[in-house]
């Protein structure tokens, strides 16, 4: 994030940028031309638009792409929305909690650290989904199928043992890729089934931090416990499904 800076910087660079100082030229040029001042207006929205593309915009992708440890912009669009969806659920329930006073703020820190460890942990699971579907993309299955059929026929053809164990080898790997990428699928779809789980849980425990705020120490206490019980389950969930997804063989 270092490139980019804080918003104002990067909105100030932006200022200045080949983009919009190109169509700041253009405005000025044409206004001079056609000596029309007006024309100045569209072209000065025009600039703004330039600006914010370069400046803000961008920045705020770069972060986006930063939290996640990736650029999702080729992903799948159920991996994008749960993206988005989980941040903002995060956020929320984060946003919750900062608002409770000191003595609340003090019984509830316990929370806001697992929904932030719970908030990590889901970010790595999309990760994997992503390395897994980008996987997918890049493999041509119909093509190890037909290249399957093409050394069997070779292996029916050849008589020389060592060539036929040679062949035999190599169907058992081509095999064992599709095999694999049959895997990755289903693991995808549990994937995406344990997100939405996950969506499930933080917005019951996001419920839960707006009544610890309204209610008295003791139901707080009580309802902290249950929240910290949800986020230990989410937890250990996302935690099993990365244990799997990390034993697949990505090659």
């Amino acid at each position: 994030m270092a490139e980019y800076g804080t918003p104002l910087s990067t909105t100030l660079r932006a200022l200045v940028k080949p983009g919009p100082l190109i169509m700041a030229a253009v405005t000025a040029a044409v206004a001079l031309i056609f000596s029309n001042v007006w024309l100045v207006i569209p072209g000065g929205i025009l600039y703004a638009l330039c600006v914010y593309s370069a400046g803000p915009a961008r920045l705020r992708r770069a972060k986006q792409a930063e939290e996640m440890g990736l650029d999702l912009r080729d992903a799948p669009p159920g991996l994008k929305r749960w993206q988005a969806v989980l941040r903002d659920s995060l956020a929320h329930i984060q946003a919750d909690l900062q608002r409770v006073d000191s003595r609340q703020a003090s019984l509830l820190r316990p929370v806001g650290s697992e929904v932030a460890a719970l908030g990590a942990d889901i970010r790595r699971l999309i990760r994997q989904a992503y390395s897994m579907h980008s996987y997918l993309q890049r493999t041509n299955t119909a093509f190890i199928s037909a290249r399957i059929e093409h050394l069997n026929s070779q292996i029916e053809n050849t008589s020389d043992a060592f060539s036929k164990q040679q062949l035999k080898e190599a169907v058992a790997a081509l095999q064992r890729q599709l095999q694999n990428c049959e895997q990755i699928r289903v693991l995808i779809g549990r994937t995406e089934a344990t997100l939405e789980n996950m969506q499930a849980s933080l917005q019951s425990i996001g419920s839960s931090v707006v009544k610890l705020s309204a209610g008295d120490m003791t139901e707080a206490t009580l309802a902290r416990e249950d929240s910290l019980a949800r986020l230990s389950s989410a937890r250990s969930t996302v935690s099993s499904l990365e244990e799997v997804l990390q034993r697949v063989e990505l090659a």
